[in-house]
């Protein structure tokens, strides 16, 4: 998981330099700190971000798991100029192996629905718009058996957990209404997995498949 973890920071810190330097191509522009807030205030935006996913942990003890995709959906409404509230749904992906012996176990997928989400967005360095995000919902887990599993009849239920999202991200104001996004975050999916044979409940264990997400998008002020 240290190399996952890695991996993460590197491209948080590539993506910054490379947001940061995009911002200073404009050398007229002032980028000192303006303590303004960048919600836009009576009006939607909405937003679609991909990138990666990492699992910070075993998925159930003794697995490993491969970093997976990420897809993100949001709308947001500016309550004020700080404040943006809304919603996001997001889709991840991960295959899940045995360590040992090494082999296939299953592919979980997770659909996050957060119908309560807000942002902050204190105030910006010239088109450049920092912001912090939290917001609860639920994750709806489900497994894909690898082959070998399926042929025992053995099925794989994480059922839905609690979601708690925390993120930190940047805008960059290409117009008034089309922004460039990065975002970094984490998700909370813990629960307990159970395993069947047939209809019979062979195992319950914990399951851990909470997350971190890189994402890269865009979003639109309408």
């Amino acid at each position: 998981m240290n190399v996952r973890f890695g991996l993460c920071v590197v491209l948080s810190m590539l993506l910054g330099f490379f947001t940061f330097g995009f911002s200073g191509s404009a050398a007229a522009e002032d980028m000192s700190w303006k303590h303004e807030g960048t919600a836009p205030e009576g009006r939607m935006t909405v937003g679609f971000r991909a990138g990666l996913s990492l699992l910070t942990q075993e998925v159930v003890d003794g697995t490993d798991s491969s970093v997976g995709p990420a897809l993100n959906f949001q709308a947001m409404y500016g309550v004020n100029k700080w404040i943006n509230i809304g919603a996001m749904l997001t889709w991840e992906r991960h295959s899940v192996d045995l360590e040992r012996p090494k082999a296939d176990l299953a592919s979980v997928n997770t659909v996050t629905l957060l119908p309560l989400y807000a942002e902050f967005r204190p105030g910006h360095f010239g088109k450049l718009q920092p912001y912090v995000g939290t917001g609860i919902g639920v994750n709806i887990n489900s497994t894909s058996e690898a082959d070998a599993f399926k042929r025992q009849n053995i099925t794989l239920s994480p059922g839905n957990t609690f979601a708690w999202r925390v993120a930190g991200g940047l805008d960059y104001a290409l117009t008034q209404h089309f922004l460039l996004n990065t975002e970094f975050a984490v998700n909370r999916n813990r629960g307990t997995l159970e395993t069947k044979q047939g209809s019979t409940v062979t195992d319950r264990s914990a399951f851990d498949a909470s997350s971190m997400n890189i994402l890269f998008g865009v979003k639109y002020i309408f």
